[in-house]
C-alpha cells in the first residue's frame, strides 16, 4: 500500500511540474496588443477573434483577465481599452 501511495505521490508531482513547465514556456511566444471595446463586446467575443487554431478560447480569457486584472464578474464597457496577451506564431507578429 505505501508504494502505491508513494508512486501515485510521485506521478502527481511529475504531472504538476510539467504542467508549470508548459505554462511557462507558453507565455514566452507572446505579444500584446491594445484592443478598445466596442458596445456589444465581451471577453469571450474579444478572445474568439484573437485565439489561435489549436487554442482554447478560454486559455486567451484567462490572460486578458489576469493581464487586466479582471474576474469574469467584470463589465466591460464601450471605449475601454484592454491589453490582449496574442501567441505568436514563428516568431512573426501577427495582428489583426
Amino acid at each position: 500500500m505505501k508504494k502505491f501511495l508513494f508512486a501515485l505521490l510521485s506521478s502527481l508531482i511529475i504531472f504538476s511540474c510539467y504542467g508549470v513547465l508548459q505554462m511557462e514556456a507558453s507565455t514566452a511566444n507572446m505579444h500584446k496588443e491594445q484592443v478598445v471595446v466596442h458596445n456589444g463586446d465581451s471577453l469571450w467575443k474579444i478572445a474568439g477573434n484573437w485565439t489561435k487554431p489549436g487554442e482554447d478560447v478560454r486559455e486567451v480569457i484567462y490572460r486578458i483577465e489576469q493581464e487586466n486584472n479582471l474576474s469574469a464578474k467584470d463589465c466591460l464597457q464601450p471605449g475601454q481599452k484592454i491589453v490582449v496577451p496574442v501567441r505568436t506564431e514563428n516568431n512573426m507578429v501577427a495582428s489583426k
